[in-house]
């Protein structure tokens, strides 16, 4: 997966629809390489901007690893092989994918295996989040032998969270990566399940008399005692994505007087993910915790991925099943930090609220921001391009008061006494 698909008003969710593109056709294959490695390649992927690959191989060959390929360079690649026999890849990207190339390499430690790669499913999105019709996977396994029927469903995100996996004899270890985390993360307010149990209605008595009506009495009877299978309604893959305060910057044009721009710092994101503090300093040591609340209607233990920091530790809330703490370390400098949550068949993805330490001349108050709204500079000469862009624009403002706000927020630090006023 990859930096995010597209950007959403505040507390706006982008469902994936099920309305497929008027686009060529696109597909993947797998193919073997050698006894122990194999390839996964796109092809006609110019408008593909999401995948979800499931590959099921024989569980003798051990677990794999794999390794993204240049295809997707540029985008964010998930996988997850912590199941035996299962392996599961996600790929987001802000832009479509390369019309043709590697996806994926695929390779075991080991080939003791007969099976192979024996099936896999893949559903696809395009940049704007609709699915995309894709051509059933096909799979070449060694000599030439391809696995007919290869299936092209909805493909399942992962759920697993990072465990660690010891194997045969020789003690060979794997380890689960948690996945990359791209922006700030944003989950919607709960959903109740709803399950609607009734009990089945006795057997009517059919008209008629004799044998006739004796027999039918005992079929219904018969099936009125068979108990009916459970059905499970198949899960709907969807990714939301919520804005950041830096994108109401954008989009303000009301007045700029300091008491409005820090405003718009007031409302939350969502109420379903807390940041502490809200306002982070990107200085390269401070952390960022998150408390995020599952809705209730996921039932997996979710997956987290960070971009444009470090995932330091995730970990559920004792108190709370459906409550998760994730600590994040922003790169140095960064703007724009995001957490990428997998849960079940849905995916979501929350901005942080950090923003670069302000290295100017102006003072973080109101003059400072007085100064800073006049002294703007040319086209070619901007003033107080505060995160070196050589634009003056919204970003510069977000990056002002978000220092100011740090700052003000900051606890005083205590003064130590001297020695004469301490005797």
């Amino acid at each position: 997966m990859a930096p995010k698909i597209s950007n959403i008003f505040i507390g706006l969710i982008m469902v994936l629809s099920c309305v497929s593109t008027a686009f060529a056709q696109p597909s993947i294959s797998i193919s073997q390489t050698d006894s122990a490695t194999y390839t996964v390649q796109g092809t006609g992927m110019d408008v593909v901007g999401g995948i979800q690959l499931e590959i099921n191989y024989d569980a003798a060959l051990g677990i794999p690893k794999v390794t993204q390929g240049g295809g997707v360079s540029g985008a964010m690649l998930v996988a997850n092989t912590n199941q035996l026999g299962n392996i599961k890849i996600a790929v987001i990207s802000t832009h479509p994918i390369s019309s043709s190339g590697q996806i994926a390499a695929i390779s075991f430690a080991s080939k003791t295996g007969s099976g192979g790669i024996t099936t896999a499913s893949v559903s696809m999105i395009d940049s704007n989040g609709k699915t995309i019709a894709a051509a059933p996977v096909s799979i070449t396994n060694a000599a030439g032998s391809t696995v007919p029927d290869a299936a092209t469903i909805a493909g399942i995100p992962f759920t697993q969270s990072t465990q660690t996996t010891q194997t045969g004899k020789t003690g060979q270890t794997a380890t689960a990566t948690t996945p990359t985390y791209m922006g700030t993360v944003s989950l919607p307010a709960d959903q109740q399940q709803r399950t609607d149990s009734q009990p089945a209605p006795s057997p009517a008595v059919p008209a008629g008399s004799g044998e006739t009506a004796a027999a039918k009495i005992a079929e219904q009877t018969q099936q009125a005692a068979t108990p009916a299978v459970d059905v499970k309604a198949e899960e709907t893959p969807q990714f939301v994505v919520y804005k950041g305060i830096i994108d109401r910057f954008r989009q303000h044009s009301g007045s700029k007087k300091l008491s409005v721009m820090a405003a718009l710092f007031d409302k939350k994101i969502t109420p379903s993910i807390q940041q502490e503090p809200m306002i982070l300093l990107s200085d390269g040591k401070s952390k960022a915790t998150l408390t995020v609340a599952i809705p209730a209607r996921i039932n997996s233990s979710p997956n987290f991925a960070v971009n444009g920091g470090t995932l330091i530790s995730f970990i559920q809330d004792k108190q709370s099943k459906g409550r998760w703490i994730v600590e994040v370390l922003p790169e140095a400098g960064s703007i724009k930090v995001t957490v990428t949550i997998i849960a079940g068949a849905e995916e979501f993805e929350y901005p942080l609220t950090v923003a670069p330490p302000v290295k100017s001349a102006l003072a973080l108050d109101e003059n400072g921001w007085n100064r800073f709204l006049k002294e703007i500079g040319t086209t070619a000469a901007p003033q107080h391009d505060l995160n070196n862009d050589g634009v003056r624009d919204f970003m510069d403002e977000y990056i002002f008061v978000a220092n100011y706000l740090a700052k003000k927020s900051a606890p005083a630090k205590q003064a130590i006494p001297s020695n004469k006023s301490a005797q």
